[in-house]
Order: C-alpha cells, then structure tokens, then sequence
C-alpha cells in the first residue's frame, strides 16, 4: 500500500477477501448470533436449524466473492431489504455535488454502521465508488463483527489511546492512511464530525477529527489547499425514529461493571437493534463541497456544522416532542399545538412509558435538539 504499513487499520483488499469469507463461512459465533436475532434463544433446535441455514445461505450469497466489489454488490440487495423493512423510505438530496473525484465525507453520526451504510447505499444506486469507512476500535475485537465491517471498507479509529507520543503516532497513521486512500487509492472516506454518535441529538463538530485529517499535510499543503485537494463534502443524515432513543437516554453507566468482552457483546446487540429497527422515514443530504477561504480548522469545523444542521431534515417527531416536553413544564417558542395526539405523539408517549423523569425528559430533548439547533442556526444567518 505504501512504505508505511497500515496492516492493523486498513480496510480489507481484495487478496485477503476469500480467506476472510471463509472465517465467516465456518464461524460458529457468528451464525449463532444471526440465528439469535431471527429466532431467539430458548428452543435448541431452531438456533442449531438456524445456524445451519444461515451458514448455507452465507456461502450461497457470498461464497464465490473474490473482491471487495462483489461482496459490496452482494450486500446492496440485503441493504435495500433492510431499507423495506424497517424504515418508511429511504430519501436522499444533494447527488447533483457528487463527483468522481475521491472525496472527504464528513457526516453527522446517528448510528454506529447505518450512517454510513446509507452513504454507501446512494453511492451504490448512483453508480458512485462507495467509500472506506472510519470506526472506533471498541467494536473491532478480531471476531465476525470486524471481518464483516473491514470487508465492507471499514477501518480503525484508536479510542482512548494512552500517552502523548502514543496518541501522536497513532492519529499520525491514521491521518497518513487517509491521505493514502484518498490520494493514492483514489478511495473515498467516511468519517463523523465528531468521535461517538451525536447520543443528545446535537450534531457538533470536534476541531480535533479536522486536525487529524489534516496532520499528513500540515506542513506540505496549507487548509484551503488541503480542503479543496480533498473535496470535503459534509453530509447530513436524519432518522424520523431512533431504534436506540431508550438505550441512550438511559445512558451506558452500567458498563462500568461490565468486563470488555460484556461491553463488546453490548455494543453488538446495540448495532443490531439498530440495523433491525424501526425507524420511520429516513433522509440524506449530500452538502455542497466547502469552497470557502478559511483559515483555521476551528472555522472550517463551524463551517462544516452549519452546512450539515442547515441541510437537516426535521421531521414531526421533533414538535411532538416539544409538546410533551411542554407538558412536563418545559417551555418553547417553538410550541405547535397541532402536534398534540398526532402519531408522532402518540409514538413518544408509547415509547417514554416505564422511563423516570429524567430519562423521560432527556428522549423528548434527543428528538427535540434538532429543531432547536436549526432554529438557531436560521435566526444566526439573519433575515
């Protein structure tokens, strides 16, 4: 790849995608996982029967792939099943800025893989490279979870490294593997705009992911160049429903109890709900290229935030959350009566039901925060 080696973060390639099929192919974990979600446990004979069939199923969809192309056009189907399934229809704007050039996504993050699988998915349908996707390392543990994402164009992200020159040599490399994908592998990148998914609903961007991406060519290309040679293109997705919204009002300090295999099979099962859940309508925008003059990451990390709150599709949900939240004496001025007892409405009070006040409060602002940051975007840029 280059006279780096990037052997430990790198997506797969296309040398390395038979022999990691074939892990999945006799991996029992991972068909016992499969068949747990569709069959759950309890009865033995259907897992064992489950197991069996997924694995004859894995190897009569995928068992003849020998490029990441393939498995990728095998796994488009599955996708679009997944879209009919448990969304209300998939939309998506702003495919008149896409290009061939390889490009610099920089998206809100909602959901550890459908954030980007969405991306890939529009890409896919408008006959456009799809992208290599940048994930934390607490979902890669060397199990079927990773040889699925790295074989699908993931690559790894080092979380809560230990050390300053450890962190630098770290973010160094994975800056450098960017730069290589994008420059030398004419590959497109996904990255969030910030570590962790947007849990609370606010979309912000960390000026640290910018300086990341920016370390490589820090000192050979300055920011306007590096921004224009990367084409960064911020992108902004919005579920009408969050599968998740109990899971992260409740919030993950029960994790601190739990032992790193514990966390790991949690944050499995997390994904899982997410891919199989519901979620109502969901829209994504492709956002001009930034072509600003800008000094400063910190400006172009603002610039990206507009452009993404900006290009946000708000949905009712978030005025039926305002409402319920009023009756819990929280006030607004973007109160709308109409939205009391719609189905949104209902739907909130359906799902807050068992929660305490607090955790009742914090869902209502998840679905709320959206609108409240893209009116204050709106009254920010003036008449």
């Amino acid at each position: 790849m280059s006279d780096q080696n990037f052997e430990d973060i790198k997506s797969f390639e296309d040398r390395e995608v038979k022999d990691k099929l074939k892990e999945l192919e006799n991996d029992k974990e991972f068909h016992q996982f499969i068949a747990d979600l569709i069959y759950p446990k309890g009865n033995k004979f259907f897992s064992a029967f489950f197991q069996f069939y997924i694995k004859r199923k894995f190897i009569q969809i995928f068992g003849d792939c020998d490029s990441i192309e393939q498995f990728q056009d095998r796994m488009a189907p599955l996708v679009e099943s997944m879209i009919a399934k448990t969304t209300s229809g998939f939309s998506y704007s702003g495919e008149e800025n896409l290009s061939d050039r390889p490009t610099l996504f920089i998206g809100n993050h909602r959901d550890i893989s459908l954030d980007p699988a969405f991306l890939n998915y529009l890409l896919h349908s408008e006959r456009y490279s799809t992208v290599r996707i940048a994930i934390g390392d607490n979902l890669l543990d060397g199990g079927f979870a990773e040889n699925l994402m790295r074989l699908n164009k993931s690559f790894v992200v080092h979380r809560d490294i230990k050390g300053i020159k450890e962190t630098l040599r770290k973010l160094t490399k994975l800056s450098a593997y960017i730069s290589h994908s994008l420059f030398q592998d004419n590959e497109s990148i996904w990255i969030a705009q910030k570590e962790g998914r947007a849990n609370d609903g606010n979309d912000y961007t960390d000026e640290a992911v910018l300086k990341m991406l920016y370390l490589h060519h820090r000192k050979d290309l300055d920011l306007n160049d590096w921004i224009k040679n990367t084409n960064l293109t911020p992108v902004s997705i919005s579920y009408e429903y969050d599968p998740l919204d109990v899971i992260k009002a409740k919030g993950w300090d029960h994790q601190d109890s739990m032992s790193n295999q514990e966390i790991n099979q949690s944050d499995l099962m997390e994904m899982a709900k997410g891919i199989f859940g519901f979620k109502g309508k969901v829209h994504l925008h492709i956002c001009k290229p930034i072509d600003t003059s800008l000094s400063e990451t910190s400006k172009l990390a603002a610039s990206i935030e507009t452009e993404i709150i900006k290009n946000y599709k708000i949905w009712p949900v978030s005025y039926s959350a305002i409402c319920l939240l009023k009756e819990n004496n929280f006030e607004s001025d973007l109160y709308d009566p109409t939205f009391v007892n719609s189905d949104s409405y209902r739907f909130l009070q359906d799902r807050t039901k068992g929660l305490s006040t607090e955790e009742k409060k914090e869902l209502l602002l998840t679905y709320a925060r959206p609108l409240f940051n893209k009116e204050k975007a709106r009254l920010a840029s003036g008449p």
